[in-house]
C-alpha cells in the first residue's frame, strides 16, 4: 500500500504548510481534491487496463431493415434579443429542407441492430441506388446467417494469470505463436481456426454455424420470460505447426491466459506423416473428461485429408458435455496496484506537492517582505 504514503504526505504536508503559512484552507482543499482525483484516476486506470478483456460471442442474423432516403422539412423560427437598452431585435430564420441518406441495418442475437454500408464479402459498396428495400437488403444478409461479434468485459483473472501459468514455460523460447483470434471480418466473421487445415473454407463454414448454434437462445430458467445463450461456448481450433512439441501448447496457453471465460481452444500440431503428433485442448471450464475425449478422437483420426468431420465430431462433444466457468468464482482475486502505476502516484503526487509548497510559501515570503519594509 504504499502508494497511499503518496496521498497522505500531500494531505498532511499540506496541512502543516497552511498552519505556518497563513491559513488559506481553501487553497489546502482544492489542492487536496487534485490529489484525491489523480490517485483516484491512475488507480481505476490500472485496474480498467490489466482486467479489461474481450471474449467472441455468436449468434445469427435475426432481422434487417432498409429506410429509403428522405427529406424533412425544417419550419423556419424567429430569434429574438434584447440589448442594453431595452431594444427588442428579432432575427428571421428561413424553412429549409433537410436531407436524410437511406439507412441500412442488421440485427443479430449476439450484437443488436446495427448500421451496415456493404455487403458481407465487401464486394458491394450500398449507395441511394441498392438496395432499395429491406427484401434486397435481406439478400445480401440472409436471415439465419452466422455471425460473430467482439464484446468487453472485466478479467480479473488477466491480471493474475502468473498464479496459473506453467512454470516451466517461458515464451521467448517459443517463436511465431499465433495471435488470438478476435478480429471480425467480412462484417459478421471471426476465423475461428487459426493456421491452415485441409478444406478449410468449408470448415471455417461449419465451424461458424456450429458456435452459433452452440450459442442459440434458450430459456433461462433461473429469470423466469428470459432468455439466455445456450452453451455460452466458442470453440477455436489451432493448428500451431507441422510436427512440433508439445511445450508449443502450453505455450500457446500461457500467452493467450488460457483463453477467455467462453473458450473451449484445441490446438494440436500435425505429424509428418499425416497423423497428430499431440493434441492439447484448454478452457476454464473444468470439463477435464470433454478435453481428454477430444484429445483421445483427434489422435485417432490424424490430420486426414478434410478437417470438416473433425469440426462435426469435436462440436458435438462440446455441445454434449461442455460446462461454462463461473468467473466470479474468481472474485476472490486481489488486484494489487502496479508498480509502474505506483511510480506515477509518487511522481504526480510529489509534482502536485511541489507546486503547492512553492507557490504556498513564495507567497508567504512576500507578506513578511512587504510587512518588514513597512515597519
Amino acid at each position: 500500500m504504499a502508494y497511499w504514503a503518496a496521498l497522505f504526505l500531500v494531505l498532511i504536508v499540506g496541512f502543516a504548510i497552511e498552519l505556518v503559512t497563513g491559513r488559506k484552507w481553501w487553497r489546502y482543499v482544492l489542492t487536496s481534491l487534485a490529489a484525491a482525483i489523480l490517485f483516484a484516476g491512475v488507480v481505476a486506470g490500472d485496474f480498467y487496463f490489466r482486467t479489461v478483456d474481450s471474449e467472441v460471442w455468436s449468434g445469427r442474423v435475426i432481422d434487417v431493415e432498409h429506410i429509403e432516403e428522405w427529406d424533412e422539412w425544417i419550419p423556419g423560427k424567429e430569434e429574438c434579443s434584447t440589448d442594453d437598452d431595452g431594444r427588442k431585435r428579432c432575427t428571421k430564420k428561413p424553412g429549409h429542407t433537410e436531407h436524410h441518406k437511406e439507412i441500412n441495418k442488421i440485427k443479430t442475437s449476439d450484437n443488436g441492430w446495427f448500421e451496415v454500408n456493404e455487403s458481407m464479402d465487401g464486394r458491394t459498396t450500398f449507395t441511394s441506388r441498392s438496395p432499395n428495400s429491406t427484401r434486397e437488403l435481406a439478400q445480401y444478409y440472409p436471415l439465419g446467417t452466422p455471425s460473430a461479434s467482439v464484446h468487453h468485459y472485466v478479467n480479473k483473472v488477466r491480471s493474475s494469470y502468473s498464479l496459473f501459468k506453467h512454470n516451466d514455460i517461458d515464451l521467448k523460447d517459443y517463436s511465431g505463436l499465433p495471435t488470438y483470434p478476435r478480429f471480425v471480418s467480412e462484417v459478421l466473421h471471426v476465423d475461428r481456426i487459426v493456421g491452415n487445415v485441409p478444406n478449410k473454407p468449408k470448415a471455417l463454414a461449419t465451424l461458424a454455424a456450429w458456435n452459433t448454434e452452440l450459442n442459440r437462445e434458450v430459456p433461462d430458467p433461473e429469470q423466469p420470460g428470459e432468455t439466455k445463450s445456450w452453451k455460452q461456448v466458442n470453440l477455436i481450433f489451432v493448428n500451431m505447426g507441422t510436427d512440433l512439441p508439445q511445450e508449443y501448447g502450453f505455450a500457446l496457453q500461457d500467452k493467450w491466459e488460457n483463453g477467455n471465460k467462453n473458450d473451449f481452444i484445441v490446438s494440436f500440431s500435425p505429424a509428418l506423416d499425416g497423423s497428430m503428433k499431440w493434441v492439447y485442448a484448454f478452457s476454464w471450464s473444468e470439463v477435464d473428461m470433454l478435453k481428454l475425449e477430444v484429445q483421445d478422437y483427434m489422435m485417432e483420426q490424424g490430420y486426414g485429408k478434410d478437417f470438416v468431420p473433425i469440426v462435426d465430431h469435436v462440436a458435438q462433444m462440446v455441445a454434449d458435455q461442455f460446462v461454462r466457468k463461473q468467473f466470479a468464482d474468481f472474485d476472490y482475486l486481489q488486484i494489487e496496484v502496479s508498480d509502474t502505476s505506483i511510480y506515477i502516484i509518487w511522481g504526480l503526487e510529489m509534482a502536485l506537492l511541489a507546486l503547492y509548497s512553492y507557490k504556498s510559501i513564495r507567497g508567504f515570503l512576500r507578506r513578511r517582505g512587504k510587512m518588514t519594509l513597512y515597519s
